[in-house]
């Protein structure tokens, strides 16, 4: 039977439909996995999940296209993964700039060598893919496929905090599609007339499919919920050793918590999405810190608050910026702190371990890395986020097992702080005042409740910080069998009200933002203790010991030390930290205050004779004199132990700098008004590099020079390192040598 021929459009919409939804149900397939691996926090970077997700869109679309030659789709599929890894990683600022003109130059493999290894991963994608396209063309397969796709997912769903079911429910429908479509395969092969038919017709098969389908789906989805029949082998393990388990429920959710402390042990989280589980303290060392003032070392920073944990928010993923030796790290200017005093402070910090963290971890702020591993190198794992004010250490590159950090330590001055006025809501400070939709009513008046008193922004946090504190018991085996609310702090402060650092610091967040304060989570490492922490007392009084709680020593940090708290956002002073945890104390830098001299009553001397008032007239002089003595001794103190005169030098070293610096930009400004007139333009939308490489690709004489004079320009312009005298004169040479070569 032969029908006639199809229209084009009918063509391009409907020839070879049956592989185009298998094409499309692959594709979907496989970004179920993806999804998942987006969901563990440290297998795959922002950037790759991105660079995978485009890659399968790319992929399915051009395989789309039934009537192109499959030589010409796979070179049209490379030259789109190659653009999606070029766009994505310009965007998220882990390449330089590419031009198309590159790759058909002898840089290709340079810029293949620079998209490594996320090229990998998306020819990985692709090949994944095609692989795909092909396994589900016989029923056995998409069987097997299924069958070990959702027992991972779902294995992955009990045992771990990662919610999969939305993945494996939109798996076993693509699964299903794909079996009919299997079918359909076979039938074209055993009765190619019935199967010319249905090709031609394909909406007297497809609309019947698709509404009983989607009429189970809508009766599935107004059925009332109930609880579950069978219990899932996790629950059922721990039952049968006698572990209890408290489940939160929310609609279409049923998330189970752990209470025994066993679950894990404490250390640095990698995985805040679900907060509340147990553990055990680990007094396991991690490293010593070597500092001149006692700190918590900061490590991450976290804006998203969803109602079971904290995650990464857009401004948490963006303004990643390089690292380079001593250069002294730029600060956020969306929200500057530059009416904040503060103080130096040094550290060392030696690991004794071989764990790898995401972070270096150090006191707030941190102004720069003087060196790691002993040297001033190994700093191309290393990116700075001012928004954040994290130091985040690539896990490709070996962690160092040494590094030493300064840092600024803000100096808190309460009276200042109470004196500012209300800070109004900005669009700078909206992630930071971001809560849930579904927050429980109770905790916002709770939060109003405990602040209602306060005059000034700083006592509503204080206000908050100890309320946390002296109301709620520390514990690291929280009860969950009181706990019923779906939100972590919810169930904290009215449910459970007991816990850890976790569940205080989460808290004063919440309620912070609840009375419009900004505020964001904070994780890392307390102070840990010193050697005579862990001596004891010995043969020291007690107030002999602790005068100072915030001295200068080497401080040994363990897995029991891991820690979060609360910084809060003030106007022109910063982010100033809290701790609102029972029986932690935060380690701060406080205003000096002068002493005051009490002034002396002048006693009016009776007259007497003038032999008898020289004696007092002579040591007045000798006062004086003393005095004078003694105001010379402090400034030479002074200047000694602030180097006030090393601190002129610097300052007269970098006017110097600034100067060569600007006289290098002049110099290649002259350069470009003596190419400009031998022909060599630079065009209005070209930067100098580009001209640069253009202008060299016509004339390869001049590269070499032309490369140095580039260096030096960027460096002057851009980079925050000093110039010296002998690349100004070497520039000023090129220049000229240049000027009698055109």
């Amino acid at each position: 039977m032969n029908g006639k021929p199809l229209s084009w459009k009918k063509r391009l919409l409907f020839e070879e439909w049956p592989y185009r939804l298998t094409v499309l149900l692959s594709g979907i397939f496989l970004l179920q996995l993806l999804l998942w691996f987006q969901k563990e926090d440290y297998w795959l970077l922002p950037e790759t999940v991105a660079v995978m997700a485009w890659t399968l869109l790319a992929v399915c679309v051009l395989e789309h296209i039934p009537w192109m030659h499959w030589m010409l789709r796979g070179v049209l599929q490379f030259i789109a993964i190659l653009t999606i890894q070029v766009t994505v990683l310009e965007r998220y600022e882990a390449i330089e700039p590419m031009t198309l003109g590159s790759f058909f130059s002898s840089k290709l493999f340079l810029n293949l060598y620079e998209l490594t290894p996320y090229l990998w991963f998306g020819l990985g994608t692709w090949v994944a893919y095609l692989t795909m396209i092909w396994w589900v063309e016989s029923k056995w397969r998409i069987y097997v496929l299924l069958v070990v796709s959702v027992l991972a997912l779902c294995i992955r769903d009990s045992f771990s905090g990662v919610y999969l079911w939305p993945q494996v429910v939109i798996m076993v429908g693509c699964g299903l599609f794909l079996l009919i479509l299997a079918h359909f395969r076979r039938l074209r092969m055993k009765d190619p007339s019935a199967w010319r038919q249905l090709a031609e017709n394909p909406f007297s098969i497809v609309l019947p499919v698709t509404g009983l389908i989607g009429l189970t789906l809508l009766a599935g989805a107004a059925m009332p919920e109930v609880g579950p029949m069978l219990t899932d082998p996790y629950t059922a393990w721990r039952a049968y050793r006698g572990e209890p388990m408290n489940f939160a429920t929310g609609k279409g959710e049923q998330v189970a918590l752990a209470t025994d402390a066993m679950d894990a042990s404490s250390g640095y989280s990698r995985n805040d999405r679900f907060l509340g589980s147990g553990f055990q303290f680990d007094y396991t060392p991690v490293m010593t810190i070597d500092t001149t003032h006692r700190g918590y070392w900061r490590g991450e920073t976290l804006s998203l608050y969803t109602g079971r944990g904290w995650q990464e928010s857009e401004l948490d993923r963006a303004s990643w910026g390089p690292v380079r030796p001593d250069a002294v790290l730029p600060a956020d200017t969306r929200l500057p702190g530059d009416q904040m005093k503060t103080i130096e402070v040094t550290q060392t910090v030696t690991l004794l371990n071989d764990d790898r963290y995401p972070v270096l971890f150090g006191a707030y702020s941190i102004q720069k890395v003087v060196g790691m591993n002993g040297a001033r190198s190994g700093f191309e794992g290393l990116m700075w986020s001012a928004q954040q004010g994290e130091l985040r250490f690539s896990e490709r590159q070996p962690y160092p097992k040494t590094y030493t950090i300064v840092s600024q330590m803000p100096v808190i001055d309460e009276a200042a702080l109470r004196k500012l006025p209300h800070q109004l809501p900005r669009p700078e400070l909206a992630p930071f005042l971001q809560l849930p939709d579904h927050l429980p009513e109770r905790v916002r008046n709770l939060a109003f409740e405990i602040t209602k008193n306060a005059s000034s922004d700083y006592d509503k946090a204080k206000a908050i910080e100890q309320y946390l504190s002296m109301n709620y018991a520390y514990t690291n085996k929280p009860d969950f069998t009181k706990g019923r609310s779906r939100d972590f702090v919810d169930r904290f402060l009215f449910e459970i009200k007991e816990g850890y650092c976790d569940y205080y610091s989460t808290s004063m967040a919440v309620l912070s933002r609840a009375v419009g304060l900004p505020a964001r989570w904070v994780k890392g490492y307390s102070s840990g203790s010193t050697t005579l922490d862990q001596q004891g007392l010995g043969g020291f009084a007690p107030g002999e010991l602790f005068a100072d709680p915030n001295a200068a020593g080497e401080y040994t940090v363990r897995n029991s030390d891991a820690h979060s708290w609360v910084e809060v956002y003030f106007s022109g002073y910063g982010w100033v930290p809290f701790e609102p945890t029972s029986g932690f104390s935060m380690p701060r830098a406080v205003p000096v205050e002068e002493p005051v001299a009490e002034p002396q009553a002048v006693e009016s001397l009776p007259a007497v004779a003038e032999e008898e008032a020289a004696p007092a007239v002579q040591s007045r002089h000798y006062l004086f004199g003393g005095s004078l003595l003694v105001a010379l001794l402090l400034a030479g103190f002074a200047a000694w132990r602030w180097q006030l005169v090393d601190l002129v030098r610097e300052r007269a070293r970098r006017r110097r700098a600034l100067q060569l610096k600007q006289k290098i930009i002049v110099e290649c400004e002259r350069l470009l008004r003596i190419f400009r007139r031998h022909g060599y333009a630079r065009e209005e939308h070209e930067t100098l590099r580009e001209a640069v490489r253009r202008w060299t690709a016509k004339s390869s004489w001049m590269k070499g020079e032309l490369d140095v004079v580039l260096h030096h320009f960027e460096k002057a312009k851009y980079g925050k390192d000093d110039m010296t005298e002998e690349e100004f004169r070497e520039t000023t040479q090129i220049v000229e040598k240049l000027r009698s070569q055109m």
